[in-house]
């Protein structure tokens, strides 16, 4: 008989946990998770100057407390990935158009190696009588847009994570980051103008300038051949001198045509060229004034290795040349103080030199410092052209 209840004492104990386990009281719940999605990016292909997306996610948020603010920072190697753009989804996706002036915008910023984030509702009390907030359950909170600058491994991570409930308390939870590897990849060589965008309204007619074209992840190239084409009109190529990559020994074949627009380099390597390296440098003079863009175009491009056989095609990254005069303030370069410039001008508000968001360009009296003077003077030239 003893036996019997203790039997029947362990199986309502066993019962009463799997109801504790289950239950809101017993709030042995799924735990909020807040994860980056796919958490393993292993892809050869991802070779450097393609781009790939990764979601920033949030699951299993009670609706008892619920959440009304976010703050994240997602980083990663900017040796292997650059930030290129993110989109905010999960704030406009919970309220109602109507109600959207009520997202309160902290931070939304991409930087080479960081993603900001920050969001919350400007009048929590609103939002929750409208009831869109709390915000409870799983959603995607944003998407990053990663472009490939090198080849290796990188973890994708969350330097700050802050979730906050209607109260202003901390929501607890769990972060998952993700692992980036393109290591292995086949590395096709990558050919390219540097810098890659010369704009400078000061370089008038007869001005010169100088740009190289750059290879990386050559291997056992012996010969090399491209085309340089330019606008005729608004450049002439003054020179063309082999690159620090280049033997010294090895004399290149030069073809310059002013009247078309373009520039041919061709060379034969006494020794085989592996790595990274300048080919060519180009000098230019300015044949216009203000003139909006001339492209710095590489094209007709051909590899051989020492065995005399054609190596697959590099892939390419042009150049642009724009010596058009333009307002102070307009940041973009577009020709026009607007608001555009304004929203530039914002991210950088507030740095100076030594931060991670400094624009020199936003400096407009070069005080070291983005500051009210710099607003100024862009709500003196709004709306003006050069």
């Amino acid at each position: 008989m003893a036996k019997k209840v203790i039997v029947i004492a362990l199986v309502i104990l066993l019962a009463s946990y799997a109801y504790l386990a289950v239950s809101p009281r017993g709030q042995a719940v799924d735990p909020v998770n807040l994860y980056i999605d796919p958490a393993k990016i292993d892809n050869v292909a991802l070779t450097p100057n393609t781009t790939f997306n990764v979601s920033v996610k949030i699951d299993n948020i009670p609706a008892d407390p619920g959440l009304a603010g976010i703050q994240i920072t997602v980083v990663w190697d900017e040796a292997i990935l650059k930030g290129v753009s993110m989109q905010e989804i999960i704030f406009h996706e919970v309220t109602p158009p109507d109600q959207w002036s009520n997202i309160w915008q902290i931070s939304n910023k991409v930087t080479n190696n960081s993603a900001a984030y920050a969001f919350a509702f400007q009048d929590v009390q609103d939002a929750t009588e409208a009831g869109y907030c709390p915000i409870n359950g799983s959603h995607t909170v944003a998407n990053i847009i990663l472009k490939v600058v090198g080849t290796g491994k990188s973890t994708i991570s969350f330097s700050v994570d802050k979730l906050g409930d209607p109260q202003a308390n901390d929501v607890a939870h769990v972060t998952t980051g993700a692992t980036f590897s393109n290591v292995g990849a086949p590395l096709p060589a990558f050919l390219f103008v540097d810098p890659e965008k010369i704009s400078n309204g000061s370089l008038g007619l007869g001005a010169v300038f100088s740009i190289n074209v750059k290879i990386v992840n050559a291997s056992d190239v012996a010969g090399l051949e491209f085309k340089l084409g330019f606008n005729a009109s608004a450049l002439n190529v003054q020179s063309v001198v082999k690159g620090s990559s280049i033997p010294v020994s090895d004399t290149p074949i030069i073809q310059i045509d002013n009247s078309t627009g373009f520039a041919k380099f061709n060379v034969s390597l006494s020794t085989p060229l592996n790595g990274n390296g300048s080919v060519a440098v180009f000098q230019f003079q300015v044949m216009a004034e203000n003139v909006k863009s001339s492209p710095l175009h590489l094209y007709d491009v051909a590899l051989v290795d020492s065995g005399g056989v054609t190596l697959p095609p590099p892939s390419t990254a042009d150049g642009s040349f724009s010596n058009m005069k333009i307002a102070p303030g307009d940041l973009n370069h577009d020709g026009i103080v607007d608001i555009k410039d304004a929203i530039i001008f914002s991210l950088a508000f507030g740095s100076t030199p030594s931060d991670q968001a400094w624009n020199p360009e936003a400096d407009m009296d070069g005080n070291g410092e983005v500051d009210v003077f710099d607003m100024i003077k862009i709500a003196m030239n709004f709306g003006k052209t050069a």
